[in-house]
């Protein structure tokens, strides 16, 4: 679930002097862009109107910025998305709308906008350590997931259930976002209205 809101350590900083937050942002932009075989240095230093050196500053190679990126990703696109619905003090069938909000808004294009879920999904395909994470993921939501339908008072069997059905549509939108423009949030919320509604 992509996240609008980046925690301070990994914030965008004014321009000036590199910090290793913009090697992340523009490796998600060079992921986007490229897919994983553009996670190079001297491109990236490239983009960023730098040398490999202020890379090196910071970073003590390639696999160092990509498990930044990763981390970055699973703290944004995850535990900040729950910790602030959870944080919300709203009741539970309107901290699912909430969720339904945060998820659908459109990721930052600083970071590769609405395309930077599925390149994160797409470089799991071929990347052990990415892969490792994004299931990790995956799980981490499903989880939250559930637990928030059975906050409704869902019954543990099909709050599990409602939470795959919503997962599965929450990624299958943002790749319709991506491909034909969709808006995520009517779809969204019509699916978490009908998995609550009364049976």
């Amino acid at each position: 679930m992509p996240s609008r809101k980046v925690p301070t350590s990994i914030q965008h900083q004014p321009r000036g002097r590199l910090q290793p937050s913009d090697w992340v942002w523009a490796g998600f932009r060079a992921l986007v862009q490229g897919g994983p075989q553009a996670l190079r240095v001297e491109p990236i230093a490239r983009e960023l109107g730098t040398t490999k050196g202020s890379f090196y500053w910071h970073f003590a190679d390639l696999a160092a910025l990509r498990t930044a990126m990763l981390e970055a990703w699973e703290q944004v696109a995850t535990a900040d998305i729950t910790a602030a619905v959870q944080q919300s003090g709203l009741p539970a069938y309107e901290q699912l709308l909430l969720l339904v909000e945060k998820v659908s808004a459109p990721p930052d294009a600083e970071a590769g906008g609405n395309a930077v879920e599925p390149a994160i999904r797409d470089w799991g395909r071929t990347d052990p350590i990415a892969r490792q994470v994004l299931e990790r993921v995956d799980c981490q939501r499903l989880t939250d997931l559930r637990d928030f339908f059975g906050a409704t008072g869902l019954v543990p069997t099909a709050a599990a259930q409602a939470a795959a059905v919503f997962y599965a549509t929450v990624i299958g939108l943002e790749s319709l976002r991506l491909t034909a423009g969709m808006s995520m949030r009517e779809p969204l919320r019509a699916v978490a209205e009908r998995l609550l509604a009364p049976r």
